[in-house]
């Protein structure tokens, strides 16, 4: 994989009126659909297949999502070959945060989608794409980068299937050698917006046109469609979407041969924005200032760390078992890639049991006067049923399962990356209210 740069942010600078607050242009209204164009291998610059594009986005974690649309109408940028266009978004996942499930400190980021909208007579267009770790933002430190052909992660998209003439959304499978971004900027939330952003650029190399504009927070949730955070309804267009974590109404426009804060002086790129910092009038008034991006990951740029949390209460067997629901061994995967060995263990000896799963939580009494709770909320998937083995009267039974395979097996549950499951086993006990006990619960998040 490739470590994307980190670059040393530059000077303070506040979003004054010579700054964010002029109004940026040109601004273009999306008149017609936007269509989904092909997911491009960049490694051969081919589209992939109906079928490999599904398995990829299957066992992909969507960590940033970028893509609701400005509740009054449809917008995009018209770029300029000499303009990089810098917008900013936060990955959570750093040391010190309050976390989603199945977010890690770092992400191997191996898929991204643009959409854009192009007019073209040739039918295609050439489009750089760049990621870095934290430049920070408009309000803060401002981000003053070089010409990006000499500094970051830069993608030279394929010109050849690059769609033109009309609005497309265009995909990127990176395969196995993904781009290593840090999550919080540098691994670590600071609770400080400037430092806890990734940055991402783009530049309408050729071709005459540039991104959609995205983010609605208004309308909204900051967050969703990422992790384990529902998707958003788009307030225009009534499609599932997400308005990205950590990005601003302002963004970044760095010009060739241009200084901050002043004119265009670069004669070979005019007409240009001068180098610095834009919005449209202020949200909700003008759309909101962000541009269109979706980032997936396989996880860790380590590997994918399996996620199992405990919940809920075991039950007191007649015999004053508690039986304790915990991961043993592998990773739960959404492709089955290993065995992962889900075990109850501290079962009542010499007993009958099974363990089920399902999808969320819940903790209600499991009969009056019981100390068990029922942690798995309906509908859930039973596995078969097992001798909990060890000795009578002791707890040093208990009962496994493989998720991995009991997940393969069935067709009732979507089983994708990210997928959150809530496992917890049943068991025999003649003397207790309703003859039975349940263990704790334990919640798993599926990697790809």
């Amino acid at each position: 994989m490739v470590r994307s740069t980190l670059i040393a942010a530059g000077a303070m600078l506040l979003c004054g009126a010579s700054f964010a607050q002029q109004q940026a242009a040109p601004l273009y209204p999306v008149t017609s659909p936007v269509q989904r164009g092909p997911v491009i291998n960049l490694r051969t610059g081919q589209p992939l297949s109906a079928a490999r594009e599904a398995q990829m986005r299957a066992y992909t974690q969507i960590v940033y999502d970028n893509t609701c649309t400005y509740s009054v109408a449809g917008y995009y940028f018209g770029g300029n070959p000499c303009e990089d266009h810098i917008d900013e978004g936060r990955i959570p996942g750093g040391v010190g945060g309050n976390n989603p499930l199945g977010s890690t400190i770092d992400n191997n980021i191996t898929f991204f989608e643009v959409s854009y909208c192009a007019f073209v007579a040739t039918g295609s267009v050439n489009m750089q794409v760049g990621f870095y770790d934290n430049l920070g933002q408009c309000g803060g430190i401002s981000p003053v980068p070089p010409p990006l052909s000499t500094q970051g992660t830069i993608f030279q998209l394929p010109v050849a299937t690059l769609p033109g003439n009309g609005c497309w959304t265009v995909g990127f499978d990176l395969g196995n050698t993904g781009i290593c971004m840090p999550s919080d900027g540098d691994g670590i939330f600071d609770n400080v917006a400037n430092l806890d952003v990734f940055n991402w650029s783009w530049r309408m190399v050729s071709g005459n046109g540039g991104s959609l504009l995205s983010g609605e927070p208004i309308a909204t949730v900051s967050g969703s469609c990422t992790y384990n955070i529902p998707c958003s309804t788009d307030p225009l267009y009534g499609n599932p979407c997400g308005s990205g974590l950590g990005t601003i109404d302002s963004w970044w426009v760095n010009t060739d041969g241009d200084p901050a804060g002043g004119a265009n002086t670069n004669a070979a790129c005019n007409p240009a924005l001068g180098t610095g910092c834009y919005w449209f009038g202020g949200h909700p008034t003008g759309p909101f200032s962000s541009y269109w991006l979706r980032l997936g990951s396989n996880g860790s740029c380590g590997g994918c760390v399996a996620t199992a949390v405990s919940y809920c209460t075991a039950g007191t067997t007649s015999t004053g078992c508690n039986a304790a629901m915990t991961l043993q061994s592998g990773i739960p995967s959404a492709s089955n890639a290993g065995p992962a060995i889900v075990a109850a263990t501290g079962v009542n000896g010499q007993k009958t049991g099974l363990i089920f799963f399902g999808i969320g939580q819940q903790a209600t009494p499991w009969a009056p006067a019981s100390s068990s709770f029922l942690c798995v909320k309906s509908p859930t998937l039973r596995t078969s049923v097992q001798a909990t083995g060890g000795t009578n009267g002791a707890c040093n039974g208990s009962m496994s399962i493989d998720i991995n395979a009991q997940l393969a097996a069935q067709g009732v549950f979507p089983v994708v990356a990210g997928s959150v499951f809530d496992i917890q086993a049943w068991f025999r006990d003649p003397p207790a209210v309703k003859t039975t006990h349940l263990s704790n619960g334990l919640e798993i998040v599926l990697c790809p």
